[in-house]
C-alpha cells in the first residue's frame, strides 16, 4: 500500500522511517578512550548499514543511530521484523566475535559487550528539501521518530512499532504470533503516541558463540630480556600492543600497519611491520591471556612461526611491573643452527635496548 498517496499534491508523501540505535553509545564515548571507541562504533554502525535487505534509503548517521526510509509500497511487517532480526544478529555477532578476539584492557575496548540495540518503526508523511549534495527529511512524523528514541520502556533492546504504521498496513496485519508485543504510550507536545513493543531477549539468546579457529605452532623460546617499569601493568600493557607506538620503542622497526579488516590489535589480527633497511613481515597476534596478575601475547610471522615474540606484563605493585619479552623461533634443526651461529647476539641486543627504550617512554613520556 502507497503510505498517505492523498496528501502527495501538497509536497508531502507517505514513507516508512526506520530507526537502529545503538543503545549506551553515549556514556561509551564519554567514558572511554575515544581512540578505540571511535573504531568500535564505526564497525557496528557499518554492520547496520550493510545489513540493509529491504532496499532502504540511507537519510543519515545521527551519532548513535541509523535513519532509513522508503517511499512507497509498504513491506510486509513480516519483512520488517526480518530485517531487524538480520541487523540485530549480524550486531551482536560482532560484539561476540570482538570480545573472544579481545586483548585491549581500555575501558572502550571492555564495555563494547555492553552495547545494545533497538529499533523504532513509524510511517507518516514527510517533505524534503536540499542543500548542495545533502537531501533532508522534514516533518511531523520524523520528528515523532526521533522523539521516541527516549522512552518509558524498561528493556534495553525492543523493537517499536508505532500505531501509525500499522495504520497504513493494508490489510491491518498484526504482529506474528510467535512474537509477544507490549505495549505503550508517549506524550510528546500534549499529543499521545501509542506504540507496540516487541523485547528481543529471545534473539538475543539464540545468537551461538563461535569460537576462532587458529594454528598456534609449536615454538622455541631462544631469548629472554626484562626490565621493570613503574606503572600499572595495564598501562603498561596496552601501550605494548598498540601498534602505533610500536616503532617508538622497539628497535629496528619504521612503521607498523594493520593489514586485517579490523583497525584494532586483537586476536588474529595480522600486522605489516616495516623494518629499517625496509624490508617487510607480517606478524599475526596468535594468543591472548589475562591472568589474575598477569598479561600474556604472542605474535608469530604469518602463520608458519618461522619466528615470534611473547610478551609478559607481570603487576608487582599497583603501579610497578615487571615486563618480559621472549623471542621465539620454529623451523627445522637446521634453521635454528643458522640463527643461534649468526643472529642470536644481534636480535639479543635489539631487545635490551627496545625494553629500556619502552621503560623511559612510559616512566618519562616527554623524554
Amino acid at each position: 500500500m502507497e503510505i498517505g498517496p492523498q496528501v502527495e499534491k501538497a509536497g508531502m508523501q507517505g514513507a516508512l522511517l526506520f530507526m537502529p540505535d545503538i543503545s549506551g553509545f553515549t556514556k561509551f564515548i564519554n567514558e572511554t578512550e575515544i581512540r578505540h571507541s571511535s573504531h568500535i562504533i564505526q564497525e557496528l554502525l557499518e554492520i547496520i548499514i550493510n545489513s540493509n535487505k529491504l532496499d532502504l534509503k540511507l537519510m543519515e548517521i545521527e551519532g548513535d543511530a541509523v535513519f532509513f526510509y522508503r517511499f512507497g509500497k509498504m513491506p510486509l511487517i513480516e519483512e520488517i521484523i526480518d530485517q531487524a532480526k538480520i541487523i540485530f544478529e549480524n550486531f551482536h555477532r560482532h560484539l561476540i566475535q570482538y570480545e573472544t578476539r579481545r586483548i585491549c584492557q581500555c575501558g572502550a575496548c571492555r564495555a563494547a559487550s555492553q552495547l545494545t540495540l533497538k529499533f523504532i518503526v513509524h510511517a507518516g508523511l514527510v517533505g524534503s528539501y536540499k542543500i548542495k549534495n545533502l537531501y533532508k527529511l522534514i516533518g511531523k512524523d520524523v520528528i515523532v521518530l526521533h522523539r521516541l528514541l527516549k522512552n518509558r520502556i524498561p528493556e534495553t533492546e525492543y523493537l517499536l512499532f508505532t500505531e501509525r504504521f500499522f495504520e497504513n498496513l493494508d490489510p491491518c496485519h498484526l504482529l506474528p504470533s510467535n512474537l509477544t508485543a507490549m505495549e505503550g504510550n508517549e506524550v510528546f507536545d500534549e499529543e499521545t503516541v501509542l506504540y507496540k513493543y516487541v523485547p528481543l531477549r529471545s534473539w538475543r539468546t539464540r545468537i551461538k558463540r563461535e569460537g576462532m579457529p587458529s594454528h598456534d605452532p609449536d615454538m622455541m623460546s631462544v631469548i629472554t630480556v626484562n626490565t621493570v617499569i613503574n606503572s600499572s601493568s595495564k598501562s603498561v600493557f596496552n601501550y605494548m600492543i598498540d601498534l602505533s607506538k610500536r616503532a617508538h620503542w622497539m628497535v629496528g622497526i619504521k612503521k607498523t600497519e594493520i593489514v586485517s579488516e579490523s583497525k584494532l590489535n586483537q586476536t588474529g589480527t595480522i600486522h605489516k611491520c616495516i623494518i629499517e633497511n625496509n624490508s617487510v613481515s607480517f606478524l599475526r597476534t596468535m594468543h591472548f591471556e589475562h591472568l589474575e596478575n598477569e598479561y600474556l601475547l604472542k605474535e608469530i610471522e604469518g602463520d608458519k612461526g618461522t619466528y615470534g615474540k611473547r610478551f609478559a606484563v607481570k603487576s608487582i605493585l599497583p603501579n610497578k611491573c615487571s615486563v618480559q619479552i621472549e623471542f621465539l623461533i620454529g623451523g627445522n634443526a637446521f634453521q635454528k643452527a643458522v640463527f643461534f651461529i649468526f643472529r642470536k647476539n644481534e636480535i639479543t641486543r635489539t631487545l635490551i635496548q627496545s625494553v629500556q627504550n619502552l621503560k623511559i617512554r612510559i616512566e618519562e613520556p616527554l623524554a
